[in-house]
């Protein structure tokens, strides 16, 4: 597999995003939960920085998702590939969340969702 720079870059901001996310949304309905795409090198270094924390984005998306937010987590933070966020988001609003403005540290593949308040 081929690493490029941007993809090594957004994987090594993943981190910092995450520290800079206000807690106080953590805490409204459960833990925050956080979701990647394992194809991208962004995905994989979230998956390292916070093993057993996170969810990998397999199998059919619409289902995945639906799982997610049955779970009803106080944010949903990804990283994953654009169609798949969309498809994720939609989900998402079915279910009563709307996105919000992820950290610019999470890279461009970066997103968060968080329940309408």
């Amino acid at each position: 597999m081929k690493a490029t720079r941007r993809g090594v870059l957004a994987g090594a901001l993943a981190a910092p995003a995450l520290a800079g996310l206000p807690r106080a949304g953590w805490a409204r309905g459960g833990d925050a939960l956080l979701v990647h795409d394992p194809g991208l090198a962004a995905g994989r270094r979230l998956a390292e920085l916070h093993p057993g924390e996170v969810l990998a984005i397999t199998g059919d998306r619409i289902r995945f998702a639906r799982a997610v937010f049955e779970r009803r987590p106080s944010l949903v933070i990804g990283v994953s590939r654009h169609a798949d966020a969309l498809l994720i988001e939609e989900v998402g609003r079915e279910a009563g969340y709307m996105p919000v403005t992820a950290p610019r540290s999470l890279g461009p593949s970066g997103w968060v969702l968080a329940p309408r308040a």
